[in-house]
């Protein structure tokens, strides 16, 4: 097997996340996420017809291919499981935030309360 092969070969069986594992250390040299290509692997999946039509439509439309379209929902999906509840708490209140309603609503409730 080649040097490369070899190295492809132990990409795709270590973790996305190793920071957290003994001996971990931060790498010497950072690359650049937007030019640097992750180790992929081919695998066979059945999805839903409608999952897939919406991945092609956007793809259509501009967006990714729906490959990568896919696997960067999946991405997304495993980093928001990991997330703590007051952390999924704490963005929920910042987004109501957000919005003119829910403000005009807490404002309300404040001038109720002080009256």
């Amino acid at each position: 097997m080649t040097k490369k092969g070899k190295s492809k070969e132990i990409a795709a069986e270590m973790p996305n996340d190793v920071s957290r594992r003994r001996g971990w250390q931060p790498a010497r040299q950072v690359a650049d996420p937007t030019s640097t290509k992750l180790p992929t692997q081919r695998v066979t999946i059945s999805l839903d017809q409608d999952i897939i039509a919406v991945f092609k439509a956007e793809a259509f439309l501009g967006g990714p291919r729906y490959q990568v379209a896919i696997n960067q929902a999946l991405r997304s999906f495993l980093r928001d499981r990991e997330k703590s509840e007051a952390q999924r708490a704490a963005e929920t209140v910042l987004k109501a935030l957000d919005e003119r309603e829910v403000i005009r609503k807490l404002r309300r409730v404040i001038k109720d309360s002080a009256a």
